[in-house]
C-alpha cells in the first residue's frame, strides 16, 4: 500500500512539473469595428479571423459585431491575421465575398508576445447575390434533396471559382457583379441540361435574389 502511494505521488509530481514547463497559451487579441458599404458601422454581422500562411484546420475563430459595429477576438495564436465578413444570412462567405486570403493583398495585422493586441478595421465588401435552387425529378415530380454547385469564371471555364455540395433548399451565395458559369448536378441524375458543357451564364447584382426551378433527368429508368 505504501509503495502504491509513493508511485501515485511521483506521477502527480511529474504531471505538475510538466505543467509548469508548458508554454503559456497565446492570448492574442484582435479588435476593431466593421463598416458597411454605406460607411456606417455594421451591426450584428458575423466575422472570421484567418491566420495567413496556415492551412485551415477546423473551425476558424468567429465573432459578431455589436450594435456599435465593434468586435473582438481573444486567445488567438501568434501570427499574421486578416479578418473578413463570414455571415451567410447577411450575404457574406469565404467563397463568395472574402478577399484572396493568401495572395499578399489582404489587409493584415500581426500578433506576437511583444505586441499581443492589434486593432483592425473591417471594410465590408458588397453582399453576394442569393441564389435559390429548387430541384425536382423530371419523371416523377418528386423533390431532389441534395445537389452540387460549381461556379466557373467565363475567363477560365475549366477552373472553378468554387464548388459546394449541399441540400437543394440551401441558399447559394454568388459572387456579385461577375460574369460566371453555373453547373448544377445531383447523384443519380444527369446534369441540368442548361449547364451541360461550358455552364449556364449567370451574373447577379449585390444583394439581389434569384430562384431557379430545375428539373433533372434520372440516369436510369424508374
Amino acid at each position: 500500500m505504501k509503495a502504491t502511494c509513493i508511485f501515485v505521488g511521483l506521477v502527480l509530481l511529474a504531471i505538475a512539473s510538466a505543467q509548469q514547463y508548458e508554454e503559456p497559451r497565446p492570448k492574442g487579441v484582435i479588435y476593431g469595428i466593421a463598416v458597411g458599404q454605406d460607411g456606417q458601422p455594421a451591426t450584428r454581422v458575423g466575422l472570421s479571423a484567418y491566420q495567413l500562411g496556415v492551412g485551415i484546420a477546423g473551425r476558424l475563430p468567429h465573432a459578431k459585431t455589436n450594435d456599435a459595429g465593434e468586435y473582438r477576438f481573444e486567445n488567438l495564436h501568434w501570427g499574421r491575421y486578416t479578418v473578413y465578413a463570414d455571415d451567410e444570412e447577411a450575404g457574406y462567405s469565404i467563397f463568395s465575398t472574402s478577399p484572396n486570403l493568401d495572395d499578399g493583398h489582404a489587409a493584415e495585422v500581426e500578433l506576437a508576445p511583444q505586441h499581443p493586441e492589434a486593432e483592425f478595421r473591417v471594410n465590408l465588401p458588397p453582399k453576394a447575390g442569393f441564389l435559390h435552387v429548387h430541384l425536382t425529378n423530371r419523371r416523377t415530380g418528386a423533390g431532389i434533396s441534395a445537389m452540387r454547385i460549381a461556379l466557373m469564371s467565363t475567363e477560365n471555364p475549366v477552373s472553378p471559382v468554387f464548388t459546394m455540395s449541399c441540400y437543394s433548399n440551401q441558399v447559394v451565395l454568388i459572387p456579385p457583379d461577375k460574369h460566371l458559369l453555373l453547373h448544377v448536378t445531383s447523384d443519380g441524375f444527369h446534369e441540368w441540361e442548361e449547364s451541360v458543357g461550358t455552364g449556364r451564364p449567370i451574373q447577379m447584382r449585390s444583394g439581389t435574389r434569384l430562384t431557379l426551378e430545375l428539373q433533372l433527368e434520372p440516369l436510369k429508368n424508374e
